[in-house]
């Protein structure tokens, strides 16, 4: 029994964890589809925040956004990309991530209630304080 519980799980490799930028990348594309309708204003925010917080070209960041919407397509879990922002960004970064979050949902100038209810979360799993979550919230509105 042990030897074939060892052949049927012992031969895979686990995939490795994604980098902050492909994490991050991740997390804000599952922002924008939350609502079932990724619009150009959510992916030009997207490019924006991913080319300035990365300083990449142009290939370099059409390659970062082809590789992560490929992931996001595949994953069944936000688990690896959470993982990933929890273990190497600051505090301060995290806050900045639901900042940009945020100005994802409102992009397109409404804030749909998948969305916001995937910050919510997205937050508590990040450990946002619930005070930096609405802080956020309020200056991105503004």
């Amino acid at each position: 029994m042990k030897r074939t519980l060892e052949r049927l799980f012992g031969g895979k490799a686990q995939a490795p964890a994604p980098t902050p930028k492909l994490a991050v990348a991740q997390l804000l594309l599952e922002i924008a589809r939350s609502d079932l309708n990724i619009t150009i204003s959510e992916i030009d925010v997207i490019r924006r925040h991913l080319a300035k917080a990365y300083e990449l070209s142009e290939p370099a960041l059409d390659a970062l956004i082809a590789s992560a919407q490929s992931k996001v397509e595949q994953s069944v879990s936000l688990h690896d990309s959470v993982n990933t922002v929890n273990r190497l960004l600051s505090a301060e970064d995290k806050a900045g991530l639901i900042r940009t979050l945020w100005r994802v949902a409102y992009a397109d100038q409404r804030l749909d209630m998948h969305e916001e209810a995937l910050l919510r979360r997205l937050a508590d799993l990040l450990y946002v304080p619930h005070s930096v979550f609405i802080r956020e919230k309020l200056a991105t509105q503004n």
